[in-house]
């Protein structure tokens, strides 16, 4: 078994045991885990969510075909190239990918969520309990930061959106994420990336970009806008850390 299939059994028994954890937000109630879509083994750069859409598991997704945790992990590995088109989510990140020279179909790119558990909407659906889904991305981001190091290939991670906060308000996805690293053997670094090892020399070093464009437009338009303006940034990046 490799690392990955590893880390993926170790989800499905951790989800296992804290299925009933928070049951003011999960929907639907069957599903399975996702802490990632896309092969995490072959990936230069990551794409972060919150959690997945429970738009997934809509029937006409197939999802009732998987029915073994080997089935599972080969759907979360080929979730790209599989019959199933992949969730309509994911067509910003992939236009915006695409100015990268990346894609999730060449397994150039992946996609993480902080937390493996679909839920409703995080802030459009009045019935969601902030402080319950605070309390579950706190909880669960421990297995966002034990898949980096198993990602032999991964050198940054392009992160998007907010994350709601326990009052209902809301803070940055990536502000969320480098304040949670150091709690999971993370060191954030000066210029805003992060770094994971015993010492200096043998630590393993992942920029993080935040997609940032103020003002009205839709994700697409502001994904677009950001990864053009900071395109050459980001291959240098990509180049350099390899």
């Amino acid at each position: 078994m490799n690392a990955i299939s590893k880390y993926l059994t170790d989800v499905h028994l951790d989800w296992h045991d804290s299925k009933d954890a928070f049951p003011k937000n999960i929907y639907p109630k069957r599903h399975w885990p996702i802490p990632f879509f896309g092969n995490p083994a072959n990936a230069l750069v990551a794409t972060v969510g919150v959690n997945p859409s429970s738009g997934e598991f809509a029937p006409n997704r197939n999802w009732a075909h998987v029915v073994t945790t080997n089935d599972w992990k080969l759907r979360l590995k080929n979730y790209f190239s599989m019959g199933t088109p992949a969730h309509s989510w994911f067509g910003p990140w992939r236009e915006g990918l695409g100015l990268l020279s990346l894609s999730y179909e060449a397994a150039t790119a992946a996609h993480f969520d902080v937390s493996y558990r679909p839920t409703k909407a995080m802030v459009r659906n009045l019935d969601t309990d902030p402080r319950e889904f605070r309390h579950m991305v706190e909880r669960d981001v421990a297995w966002l930061f034990r898949l980096l190091p198993l990602c032999p290939n991964l050198r940054g991670l392009l992160v998007f959106g907010p994350v709601v906060r326990h009052n209902g308000s809301t803070e940055s996805l990536a502000r969320f994420v480098r304040k949670s690293a150091p709690r999971h053997g993370f060191t954030v670094l000066p210029e805003g990336g992060m770094s994971h090892g015993l010492n200096e020399n043998a630590s393993r070093k992942f920029f993080l970009h935040e997609i940032v464009e103020p003002g009205a437009g839709s994700i697409k338009e502001k994904i677009i806008a950001n990864l053009t303006q900071h395109g050459e940034m980001l291959r240098g990046r990509i180049q350099s850390m390899a």
